[in-house]
């Protein structure tokens, strides 16, 4: 086999594994809207199931990402898909052009829909501390001297003139 052969060889089965990243990714941007679906609605389950699923999708796309990488570094001093169109065109292999621009865009929609998540959970964190700090600022209705009930602010449970 010629050695432009198997650069067209091992570029095709890189488009293969860019195409099951795709899918991966694909699969990512839809349980982080499911994610946040359920964050909104403050679905715990749900939230728990997207979660699990969305932790076994990464470690697929982790294995994929180490078989990407040992495809590339098999053209020599190529890093990146980037540096590898170029090769790529001048062999026929139009595609990884392509799936780089689709997996760049999926990237950028996940990492989008990710901070939408994290803050939408900082914001419940925030909201749970304002209610325990109104709570916990609440004091029950004590009796003062003159027989009546008295609200104050405070976090003493007991009247001191009492």
């Amino acid at each position: 086999m010629t050695p432009a052969a198997e650069q067209r060889e091992r570029l095709e089965a890189l488009a293969g594994v860019l195409g099951q990243q795709g899918a991966l990714l694909g699969d990512l941007v839809r349980l982080s809207k499911e994610e946040q679906d359920a964050l909104v609605q403050s679905d715990f389950d749900a939230i728990h199931r997207a979660s699990e699923r969305m932790l076994a999708v990464s470690q697929d796309l982790e294995l994929l990402d180490r078989e990407r990488e040992a495809l590339v570094t098999g053209f020599g001093k190529i890093e990146t898909l980037e540096e590898l169109v170029p090769t790529a065109d001048a062999l026929g292999v139009g595609a990884i052009a392509v799936l780089r621009d689709s997996l760049m865009a999926q990237a950028t929609e996940l990492r989008d829909l990710q901070e939408a998540n994290a803050r939408l959970i900082l914001n419940a964190a925030k909201l749970r501390e304002r209610w325990y700090g109104m709570l916990a600022g609440l004091s029950s209705p004590t009796y003062g001297s003159g027989g009546k009930q008295e609200f104050r602010q405070s976090r003493d449970i007991m009247s001191r003139s009492a």
